[in-house]
């Protein structure tokens, strides 16, 4: 008999989007949007040493991880960063793993 792991749901939510972060590409796009805004896909390739087709998979993985959402205009697609989901992920990882800091106390945390 094979023992499948249960998770909680938070746990596998915070798994889900950061798969969907687990690529250098999709990080730069992510980027890219935040400083940038709204974007279509050509204006993002144009950003990237990548092809369209390339981009357009790394943008379906950060829309399916609830990164990114797409809107229609005309012809183009528009991508948008959820900043929404990206601060809850923030937030949820930092909590795992004890990072939260209260602002008042101005601390800097330091792993060494």
């Amino acid at each position: 008999m094979v023992k499948r792991a249960q998770f909680n749901s938070a746990l596998e939510e915070i798994a889900e989007v950061t798969k969907a972060m687990g690529h250098p590409a999709r990080i730069t796009i992510l980027k890219y949007l935040l400083s940038e805004g709204p974007s279509t896909c050509q204006q993002i390739v144009d950003h990237l040493p990548y092809s369209q087709s390339t981009v357009s998979g790394h943008l379906q993985k950060l829309k399916e991880g609830g990164l990114i959402s797409m809107k229609s205009h005309k012809t183009s697609s528009i991508y948008a960063i959820d900043i929404k989901q990206l601060q809850k992920t923030h937030n949820d990882t930092a909590e795992l793993f004890g990072l939260i800091v209260e602002a008042k106390e101005k601390k800097q945390l330091s792993l060494f």
